[in-house]
């Protein structure tokens, strides 16, 4: 016996067709949107998180802050963090490299933002502060919280333009883009020999050390740090702390 097949018209499945493409392009959209918008919850949330912690801690006496890591014991009343001290330090990490991309001003809205009050400029300040983070992964990414330990061309590329951006600070106008032969380096950057990229990247940090070092030696030489506000120069101090224990360690 003969199988009847329905046949339907050329005209009939590309309408169909073009109706399933923009049903799924719309529920696409939508929880691409949604995500972004729980991501970027998720990164308010860290922030809060960060300072909460960074407050408890400086109210606890000395001794008592582990003490809340602790596993868990026979009074069941007694507070305990239900996250290590190292995800802690994270947060709170998170909380004061933000808190130092901005300035007095914007720091005390944001710390209000923070703190629950209804403050208009919070979403461009957790732009700002943040680097435009859509996840906490890549606030902390941003935030050089965390290190990407992947040997991508993006990263590579990353690294040739920090000397750009060092040597074109403080001239007036924005860094360029990287040079044709830092560009070649990013490019090359995934399928180069280890020891040739080590090479290149050992150039780098040796010229981006000498221009941190310049930078540092005419900053104190101009008294400009006499100028640095009470918070300012303790987020400054800091951040010079945190590098000086990373390039100590090697890591």
């Amino acid at each position: 016996m003969k199988k009847c097949e329905l046949s339907i018209p050329g005209e009939t499945r590309i309408a169909l067709g073009v109706n399933e493409a923009n049903r799924l392009h719309k529920y696409a959209t939508a929880q691409a949107e949604m995500a972004a918008l729980a991501g970027k919850h998720a990164v308010l949330a860290v922030l809060r998180l960060g300072k909460l912690l960074k407050d408890l801690k400086d109210a606890t006496a000395h001794g008592e802050w582990g003490q809340l890591f602790k596993g868990e014991s026979g009074d069941k009343s007694e507070p305990r963090f239900r996250f290590t001290p190292r995800m802690a330090n994270k947060y709170m990490r998170c909380y004061q490299e933000a808190m130092a991309r901005l300035d007095a001003t914007e720091r005390a809205v944001l710390y209000m933002g923070l703190s629950g009050e209804d403050v208009a400029q919070l979403p461009a300040l957790m732009e700002k502060a943040t680097g435009n983070a859509v996840t906490p992964r890549q606030m902390m990414l941003n935030l050089q919280v965390v290190k990407d330990g992947s040997k991508s061309a993006a990263q590579a590329a990353r690294l040739a333009q920090h000397e750009t951006i060092l040597k074109n600070r403080g001239k007036g106008r924005a860094s360029s883009p990287v040079s044709p032969e830092q560009a070649m380096m990013a490019a090359v950057a995934a399928v180069q020999p280890e020891e040739e990229l080590r090479e290149q990247k050992k150039q780098v940090a040796v010229k981006d050390a000498h221009h941190i070092a310049t930078l540092m030696a005419e900053f104190l030489e101009a008294d400009l740090h006499r100028y640095l506000p009470g918070n300012d120069r303790e987020a400054f101090c800091i951040l010079l702390s945190d590098f000086q224990k990373v390039i100590k360690e090697g890591k």
